[in-house]
């Protein structure tokens, strides 16, 4: 033994995670946020690995909470963090796993108690107008 790490091992069960984290991106996220998220540019990739890899593979992945509860408490800390795109993606993603519109403005609503109304009011409008653009 030399005291290394085994890199073929580590690079093996990160394969894995990263795979079903982008499993899991797919289906809540849609196929066009994956195919994006493949063809950012090089510099973007590492986060683009790492979401995919702890965000996705190790927490959206855990049982103990369905996707769709896994959306709401995300479009509420986007929400408080005020990352608006990203915020646009989730609700987007809160949708599609079964969240409906009421749902993610309450969800909104009660993270503008403790994350402040200025954050839940643009977040309402970012999602307000997200919710249209998927009804089309």
């Amino acid at each position: 033994m030399s005291g290394q790490p085994d890199r073929k091992a580590i690079e093996q069960a990160e394969k894995v995670i990263y795979d079903e984290g982008m499993k899991i991106r797919e289906q809540v996220l849609g196929s066009d946020h994956v195919k994006n998220s493949r063809t950012a540019p090089a510099l973007q990739q590492p986060i683009q690995s790492l979401a995919a890899s702890a965000g996705w593979g190790m927490c959206w992945s855990r049982p103990g909470l369905e996707l769709k509860t896994r959306s709401l408490i995300t479009v509420s800390l986007l929400t408080a963090l005020k990352c608006d795109q990203e915020l646009s993606v989730h609700v987007k993603g809160a949708l599609n796993n079964g969240c409906t519109p009421e749902e993610i403005m309450e969800a909104i609503y009660q993270t503008g108690i403790y994350a402040g109304v200025p954050c839940a009011l643009n977040a309402s409008r970012i999602s307000n107008t997200t919710i249209e653009k998927e009804k089309q």
